[in-house]
């Protein structure tokens, strides 16, 4: 039985946030404090309708919109707002953890994008206004083909009318003219033990070079499917990728190599790429058989992956019908 969480996260909003900054007043003053505020809101809400059965899902892709001079006056106070979400965020889901029977990040990373802006969503952005979009996993690129699904995106936002978060769509063009600069980003590799300490929290200029390699592609996969006979090649631009068979409800996530084959599972694994060991590795799910170059790779659990080295030029088999090639960039 899952928990409910109002009372939790109210007494620990509270704990976070003064209590004479927590509920502003109409027309009040954006203040680091109030950015916090919607971040947990956000995020909050994820956790009630993203997770299922005992598996803990959750946003962990966040967007912030503010009017440019409220942006300009917060912009050296971002870093310290993200930490501060982060604590927040991991009380939350220890507070969580003995109700499910594991957790389930979408990503190895937090993702945290601020712009300036004047308007959204048909919306005027004024100097009292905060836009938090959530989202399980980042968006794709704007224009980046059939897989946008009329380029649109399934996100968690907060409805003016109504001023609570809900899951609703938001065409991505409403996205064109923001700047999300590198100096209002901010990634952060989740901590599997819900602790943040210790972990300096810095913006994304310091990794251009990443950021340039992973625009262009870390890997490319070229797979056939047997029982289809139809071959194509997928680009590998996220850090970690999920290989699933194409299913309607997984079409909404941009890191998923969707196969359209019954002899794939849904998921049936992981590649990723090893930041600290400086290789790519993979993990599989599937109850049926993965193979990389003749060897028999074991199955683990969603939950807690086992990770085997993935070399260039490797070849991989699933299911003994698709055949996947992977060259690294």
């Amino acid at each position: 039985m899952k928990k409910k969480s109002g009372d939790f996260f109210s007494a620990l909003k509270s704990i976070i946030l003064p209590e004479s900054n927590d509920q502003r007043a109409a027309n009040g003053p954006v203040t680091n404090n109030v950015i916090l505020k919607e971040l947990l809101d956000c995020f909050d809400n994820s956790c009630k309708r993203e997770s299922v059965g005992k598996s803990l899902l959750f946003n962990m892709h966040f967007l912030v919109i503010l009017h440019p001079d409220v942006y300009e006056e917060r912009l050296s106070s971002l870093p310290i707002i993200v930490k501060e979400a982060l604590k927040a965020f991991y009380l939350k889901l220890k507070s969580y953890k003995k109700n499910y029977d594991e957790l389930s990040p979408v990503s190895f990373h937090w993702h945290f994008r601020f712009a300036p802006g004047t308007d959204f969503n048909q919306e005027k952005i004024t100097v009292e206004d905060v836009r938090v979009i959530g989202m399980l996993t980042g968006l794709k690129p704007i224009g980046s083909g059939g897989g946008d699904r009329h380029n649109t995106a399934k996100v968690t936002m907060k409805s003016k009318a109504t001023n609570v978060f809900d899951k609703m769509d938001i065409n991505l063009d409403v996205l064109r003219h923001l700047h999300f600069a590198e100096n209002g980003t901010f990634t952060v590799k989740f901590n599997p033990e819900l602790n943040i300490t210790h972990v300096a929290v810095t913006n994304n200029a310091t990794t251009q070079i990443t950021a340039r390699k992973a625009d262009a592609g870390l890997a490319r996969i070229e797979y056939y499917t047997a029982d289809t006979s139809k071959d194509a090649v997928y680009i590998m631009k996220d850090t970690e990728i999920v290989i699933a068979r194409k299913e309607p409800e997984n079409l909404g996530y941009s890191n998923y190599l969707l196969i359209e084959s019954g002899f794939v599972s849904n998921p049936h694994a992981r590649i990723r790429w090893n930041e600290a060991q400086r290789s790519f590795q993979i993990a599989s799910f599937s109850n049926n058989e993965t193979r990389v170059n003749e060897t028999v790779i074991e199955k683990s659990e969603a939950g807690n992956p086992r990770w085997f080295d993935l070399r260039d030029k490797s070849q991989v088999l699933l299911n003994g019908m698709v055949t996947l090639t992977f060259k690294q960039l």
